[in-house]
């Protein structure tokens, strides 16, 4: 008998899987990922989203709650607001962590969570028989690796799907009513994570009632219990039970970007997981049409989305596009190790020359994985460099902005750098600022301060870079405190207008 190839050995061809070389793979992955991380913790918020997800989590520890009251520096009202509209459970996840070390504890919150869906999602499918190493998809997708060093919800997403379908399956074979209960469980918490997240457990959960399952009642207990969870903790952060995030409190179809996402969101689940849609696609083992019917349903829901992609370059879509499909990983991975082994195996036993290309392909699934490896690491100095220049953006407007002066602001482009919970103003924004309002606001505070960060990787910034120049025109007597390109695409002005007056303490 000839010895197992590295395919089948790797759980990649037809045979039962060397499980002890599989999981040292996965493990090498894994350590140069926390080792990276380690080397290079993230220095702050560098997407908008972030900023928001740490205001809300400082907020509610110094305060116990979500809304915060600034002045209006034209009207002088007090004005009521929440700063933040994330559900709260990873408000609750990254609490912890900020408390301890400062609003940059909260990165650490991701980090575990990418590292619970890694080590869930591999024992799943060990479980199962297959080989665990189909779990390093998720450390080969971009959107999840670097979700990992990101203070938002996406790998605490992709967690609780690894965790909810794994607990689903341990209760097809044994203890039904303790693995469902917990199933559901953890699929109604995931609403307090935000509310798509319960996609991945819709179709099995629907499919125990199709199929008359023996204690599908469980489920509904469990998935009953982490719903009301959210309904509470909802109606105490926003006092309403049923609330959503957006103003239309609804995820809007559209299908007018829809050219915008549907190249990047193929890219991402067929070139970045290698052919991984379609090997999910031809999934057979068991609940076949529920594990399908979850991938076509989780895909369609998602490309129909409204979600415009003009303003980010094409590597930053890369990350924030494709990291809706963060929760999908784990359900993509459980397909691809059924299904990849027998395609290809299939694929190979109709080759001529089946052990040449057997070998072939083994030294290619090396080679990946050993780029996969490499990359797990290499991500970490490659983010910290860009987290340096969004550091020295956020680090300049702490020492050129007084915290106590008038800011007047081009909104979503600057707004991660400010931290708004310490100015007792809020933050103006350029086009609610008209030039009759300039000797206003100078005669009511002694002057203000203009801060415009100009963008230029995409058309829609430099859109926003020409209304920050026609705006910058029309400023009187204001002096130019900082003129500086701190990367290729980022340029970061501060004028100062008059002479700020200190609030009397």
């Amino acid at each position: 008998m000839s010895a197992p190839s590295l395919l089948q050995r790797l759980g990649l061809a037809a045979g039962a899987p060397d499980r002890r070389l599989a999981w040292a793979v996965l493990a090498l992955g894994v350590a140069f990922y926390a080792l990276g991380y380690a080397a290079f913790y993230p220095r702050g918020a560098t997407v908008d989203d972030e900023d928001e997800y740490i205001e809300q989590t400082m907020l509610w520890l110094e305060t116990g709650s979500f809304r915060v009251e600034r002045v209006n520096p034209v009207t002088g009202q007090v004005v009521s607001f929440v700063p933040g509209t994330y559900p709260i459970g990873m408000i609750v996840l990254m609490a912890p962590f900020s408390a301890a070390f400062g609003p940059n504890g909260a990165f650490v919150a991701s980090f575990l969570c990418f590292l619970v869906a890694l080590g869930v999602t591999a024992r799943w499918l060990a479980d199962e028989g297959r080989s665990p190493l189909f779990a390093a998809i998720l450390l080969a997708f971009p959107a999840s690796a670097v979700a990992g060093r990101l203070a938002m919800s996406d790998t605490a997403r992709a967690a609780l799907a690894a965790l909810g379908l794994w607990l689903f399956f341990r209760g097809l074979d044994a203890q039904r009513r303790r693995w469902w209960l917990a199933s559901g469980l953890v699929a109604g918490l995931a609403l307090t994570l935000r509310e798509s997240a319960v996609l991945p457990f819709i179709p099995l959960f629907a499919g125990t009632l199709v199929r008359r399952d023996r204690g599908w009642g469980w489920l509904l207990l469990g998935g009953a219990l982490g719903t009301a969870i959210h309904g509470v903790t909802s109606q105490l952060a926003f006092d309403n039970a049923l609330f959503v995030r957006g103003s239309a409190g609804l995820y809007p179809f559209d299908v007018a970007t829809l050219h915008e996402r549907l190249p990047l969101y193929l890219i991402g689940l067929l070139v970045l997981v290698p052919g991984g849609l379609w090997f999910g696609l031809r999934y057979g083992g068991r609940r076949q049409p529920e594990i399908v019917l979850t991938i076509v349903l989780y895909f369609l829901f998602y490309t129909f989305q409204a979600y415009g992609m003009s303003a980010s370059s094409f590597a930053k879509r890369l990350v924030i596009g494709l990291r809706y499909f963060d929760p999908l990983l784990p359900l993509l991975a459980f397909a691809m190790a059924e299904s990849a082994p027998r395609v290809l195996s299939g694929l190979l036993a109709r080759l001529p020359g089946r052990l040449r290309a057997e070998r072939w392909a083994g030294a290619a699934v090396a080679l990946w994985l050993a780029g996969v490896t490499a990359a797990a690491f290499a991500l970490h100095p490659a983010l910290d460099r860009w987290g340096a220049s969004q550091a020295e953006i956020r680090d300049t407007l702490e020492r050129m902005v007084p915290r106590d002066a008038v800011l007047v602001t081009n909104g979503a482009a600057i707004r991660k750098f400010i931290d708004d919970l310490e100015r007792p103003y809020t933050t103006l924004h350029r086009n609610s600022v008209s030039p009759e309002r300039f000797e206003q606001l100078r005669e009511k505070h002694g002057g203000f301060v203009v801060a415009f960060l100009d963008r230029s990787d995409s058309a829609y910034w430099r859109e926003d870079a020409a209304q920050n120049a026609a705006f910058a025109t029309q400023l009187d007597a204001a002096t130019l405190l900082v003129d500086v390109h701190v990367t290729p695409t980022d340029r970061l002005r501060i004028w100062r207008v008059g002479e700020p007056r200190k609030i009397p303490q």
